[in-house]
């Protein structure tokens, strides 16, 4: 009986595996043409007096905000209202208390395949940023397609 070796082996599995390659042509992926943003979350973070066991350091604690939006696509603005929730947990009276719209983390859903970009001097997503005014980002659709979005805070409740 003849022994097959690895070599052997991995030569089949490459001629098995080789027509399931070729059958993906990326042409026949579609070319998505929105470059919408469809959702917009806040949070607010804050260091904890918890600290890290091994570094020492504080340990970031998150709060998300409750944000309701008025979206208009035609127009690329989106107008939010955030509520500060009740305290609760590590969000105490005292945390809640310093909540403002400067800083605030933004994180927001856009359509497939799109790539969004803060533009006018508003801070990448996920960064600290001043939500006290207008933010702007440039939202780019897997055509080419571009379409600029003006998100602002039209009312802060606490």
């Amino acid at each position: 009986m003849k022994k097959i070796t690895f070599s052997t082996l991995r030569w089949v599995l490459l001629l098995v595996c080789l027509p399931l390659v070729s059958a993906c042509d990326w042409e026949d992926l579609p070319a998505y043409e929105e470059a919408e943003i469809s959702a917009v979350q806040l949070y607010y973070r804050w260091a904890s007096d918890e600290k890290d066991p091994i570094t020492q350091e504080p340990i970031v604690k998150e709060q998300r905000l409750n944000v309701s939006s008025d979206v208009n696509s035609d127009a690329g603005v989106i107008q939010l209202t955030v509520t500060v929730p009740d305290a609760g947990g590590d969000f105490t009276e005292a945390v809640r208390a310093e909540v403002s719209t400067n800083p605030l983390w933004g994180q927001v859903t856009v359509s497939t395949a799109a790539q969004i970009t803060p533009i006018d001097g508003t801070a990448a997503l996920g960064t600290p940023d001043d939500w006290s005014g207008e933010r702007k980002f440039s939202v780019r659709a897997a055509d080419g397609n571009t379409k600029i979005w003006t998100i602002k805070i039209v009312q802060f409740n606490k």
